[in-house]
């Protein structure tokens, strides 16, 4: 946040390339994450994520260097998708996790 917080001195698209920075490292760690939790389930939706992430990150920093006019419709359908994704590996885990605690009590 320092980040852009200093890049708002600039210019919205240096902002912009900041937070696509940010958006490549981040999805590239979360999709790390999910490959290393695989096992414990609903981690599709964080590979989705973590690689979209990633993608949106690449064209963020692309868009910044254009002459392209930067304002927050560039990164809302970013974050829509995020909190959906989000949304999703929640209700799944939740819905997994109730499912096994059903059996182990019928059990």
């Amino acid at each position: 946040m320092v980040a852009v917080g200093i890049a708002l001195g600039e210019s919205m698209n240096t902002v912009l390339a900041v937070f696509g920075v940010w958006a490549v490292l981040s999805g590239l760690f979360q999709l790390a994450t999910a490959v290393r939790r695989w096992k414990s389930g609903a981690q599709w939706a964080m590979v989705l994520s973590g690689a979209q992430s990633a993608l949106a990150g690449i064209f963020f920093v692309k868009m910044a260097g254009s002459a392209a006019t930067i304002d927050i419709a560039n990164v809302a359908p970013y974050a829509a998708f995020g909190a959906f994704y989000f949304l999703v590996s929640a209700v799944w885990l939740t819905v997994s996790d109730v499912r096994r605690k059903s059996a182990q009590a019928a059990s």
